[in-house]
């Protein structure tokens, strides 16, 4: 004869663990509230999506192409809350991407001279790197 024992849980240690999963949940929530964006949670249709809906995708990367004229500082305080950043070019491919999402209107990018006239650096805190010809 084999015996199998079934598991029986606790059900106010169960209640417990739910209730600290909420307060966790919660707290992600509060800290980055533009998660909610790729997959919401607290909806009853799960659908999670690569970018949040708005932005436009290539390869692995979202790209948000806002319409609000904006400061260079108010732009990117703006990516910033909605946890991203201006952009970083990192190839050619990649600017001709952008280049086709802004055509119309003016766009800005994560370069910035604005700690040192004249010193050029990606919101990373990389230096401009120039071509060598």
């Amino acid at each position: 004869m084999r015996c199998v024992e079934e598991p029986r849980a606790n059900s106010s240690t169960l209640n417990k663990d739910k209730d600290q999963l909420q307060r966790d949940y919660d707290a992600v929530v509060v800290k980055f509230p533009f998660l909610d964006q790729y997959c919401p949670l607290r909806s009853q249709k799960k659908v999670c999506r690569p970018c949040p809906e708005g932005w436009k995708q290539r390869n692995s990367t979202c790209y948000y192409f806002s319409t609000e004229e904006k400061s260079w500082q108010d732009s990117r305080s703006d990516c910033l809350k909605q946890g991203a950043d201006l952009v970083i070019t990192e190839s050619e491919e990649e600017q001709d991407f952008i280049f086709k999402h802004t055509r119309e209107g003016f766009y800005w990018i994560g370069l910035s001279d604005s700690e040192t006239e004249g010193i050029w650096l990606w919101v990373d805190g990389t230096p401009l790197q120039k071509d060598k010809a």
